[in-house]
C-alpha cells in the first residue's frame, strides 16, 4: 500500500469520525431520531462474480445522515429551499386532492458518490495486458463524482378514492441535493472500502497519459437537484407482505422521470417497503423504530427510468473537462435497475442493512452491460418505537 493510499483512507476516517461525533454532541440538544453510515462499492458483491474485478470498480458511495426535527434547521441551508419548492409545486396540490397526512419525517445527509470505468489503475500489470488486447479508455465511461448535502421531507399517509371506496396508503417524498463535481474525497472513499482493489490512481489527472485519467466535470463546478417520488401500496396478500408502485421524477445533474416497484416483507411497524438499493441522491435511507426487540425486513424491487440528462456521463458535453463525455444520441434513454435486500433491527436500536444492485447499461457500446455492486448500512436509533423520525 503506497503512502497515497494510506493517506485518502486515514482522511476518510477523520471525516467519519468528525460527522458522527458532531452528531452525538448534537443529540443531546436537539430532537434526534437516528444516525446512519452507508456505504457503496463493487467489493460488497464479488461474491457473485465468476470473473476476477480485482482492477475493476463501478459505484462508490458514503452517506452520512442524521434523522429527526434536527434536519429541518435552517442553518443547514438546504431545508428552506426544499420547503419553498415543496410548498410551490407539491403541497397546494396534494392536500387539495384529499391526502390525509398521518406521519412527517426530516433527514438530513451528507454524500458522496461517483462512478469510474471498467480499469480504475494503470499501475498493476492487468492494465497493460488489457490494453493490448483492445481495451479502450477513451471508449469507456469518465470518471465522475458528486460531494454535497441532501435535505430530505417524507409524508405517510393515505387517500380514500370514492368511486372505488378503497383507502390506499401513500408517502410522499421530496427532497433537494446541493455540491460540486469532481472534488477528490471520491477517491479516498474507493481507495478505503475497495479491499484488494489497488490505488486507483486513474482518478487522477495526468495530462501525459495517452488515454483520459480524472475526472470528467471541472472543479468546482454547482450540481444541483430537485427529485419527488410516490410510494402506493396497491397489494397486500398477507399481513406484512405488500407490493408498492414508486413513480419518480428527477430535476436537474441527473433529469430522469422513473416507475419502480417494491415487493416484500416489512417490520410490525411499517405501512411501506423502505428501499433499500443502492446509496443514491435519489434514494433517501429511512428510520423506523419497530415495536419487538428483534426485526427483519426482505425486499425486493425495480426501476425503468427514461434519462433525458445524467451528469455523470453527459458531463457539460463539450465543456467538460474530458474528452470522453457521452454524447446525448449515444446516452440509453431507458435505464433498468433491480436490487435484492435485507435489514435487520436489534434491541430497537441497531439496524444494519445489505444489498445487491444491478443496473442496465447507460449508453451505447458500454464495456460492462450489466455492472452489479452491493450496499452495507448501519443506523444507530434514537426515537420511540414505531415513531421512527416522525415529527
Amino acid at each position: 500500500m503506497n503512502m497515497s493510499n494510506r493517506y485518502y483512507k486515514f482522511q476518510i476516517l477523520l471525516l467519519i469520525i468528525f460527522c458522527i461525533t458532531t452528531v452525538t454532541i448534537t443529540a443531546q440538544e436537539n430532537y434526534l431520531s437516528g444516525v446512519e453510515v452507508s456505504i457503496d462499492q463493487d467489493y460488497f458483491a464479488d461474491f457473485l462474480r465468476n470473473q476476477n474485478n480485482e482492477n475493476r470498480n463501478y459505484a462508490t458511495s458514503m452517506r452520512i445522515a442524521v434523522f429527526g426535527e434536527i434536519a429541518e434547521n435552517t442553518y443547514f441551508g438546504l431545508p428552506w429551499v426544499r420547503r419553498a419548492v415543496d410548498g410551490f409545486l407539491i403541497d397546494r396540490v396534494l392536500y387539495n386532492r384529499g391526502f390525509r397526512e398521518e406521519r412527517e419525517s426530516h433527514s438530513f445527509s451528507f454524500e458522496i458518490n461517483g462512478f469510474s470505468p471498467s480499469l480504475i489503475s494503470d499501475e498493476v500489470p492487468g492494465f497493460n495486458t488489457a490494453i493490448a488486447g483492445g481495451y479502450s479508455l477513451e471508449s469507456d465511461r469518465p470518471f465522475s463524482s458528486f460531494t454535497g448535502f441532501r435535505s430530505t421531507r417524507r409524508l405517510e399517509g393515505n387517500k380514500l378514492f370514492v368511486h372505488t371506496t378503497q383507502q390506499v396508503d401513500l408517502a410522499f417524498t421530496t427532497s433537494f441535493t446541493a455540491g460540486f463535481a469532481s472534488l477528490g474525497i471520491i477517491q479516498g472513499i474507493e481507495n478505503l472500502f475497495g479491499s484488494n482493489r489497488p490505488d486507483a490512481n486513474l482518478w487522477d489527472r495526468n495530462d501525459d497519459a495517452p488515454y483520459p485519467t480524472g475526472q470528467l466535470v471541472l472543479s468546482p463546478i454547482p450540481m444541483l437537484m430537485y427529485s419527488v417520488s410516490v410510494e402506493a401500496v396497491v397489494w397486500r396478500p398477507i399481513k406484512k407482505v405488500l407490493l408498492q408502485v414508486r413513480p419518480e421524477i428527477n430535476l436537474g445533474y441527473y433529469t430522469n422521470v422513473g416507475i419502480g416497484f417494491d415487493f416484500g416483507k416489512v417490520m410490525n411497524v411499517e405501512r411501506h417497503i423502505d428501499n433499500l438499493s443502492y446509496t443514491d441522491n435519489n434514494n433517501p435511507g429511512l428510520v423506523v423504530v419497530n415495536n419487538e426487540s428483534f426485526g427483519i425486513s426482505i425486499a425486493a424491487g425495480g426501476t425503468a427510468r427514461f434519462v433525458l440528462y445524467n451528469e455523470h456521463i453527459n458531463g457539460l458535453y463539450k465543456w467538460s473537462k474530458g474528452d470522453n463525455y457521452i454524447s446525448f444520441g449515444d446516452t440509453k434513454k431507458i435505464v433498468l435497475e433491480g436490487y435484492v435486500g435485507v435489514k435487520i433491527q436489534f434491541a430497537k436500536k441497531i439496524e444494519l442493512n445489505f444489498s445487491i444492485n444491478q443496473r442496465s447499461s447507460e449508453f451505447s457500446n458500454s464495456l460492462r452491460s450489466q455492472p452489479m455492486w452491493g450496499t452495507f448500512g448501519m443506523k444507530y436509533l434514537l426515537g420511540e418505537e414505531g415513531e421512527g423520525c416522525y415529527d
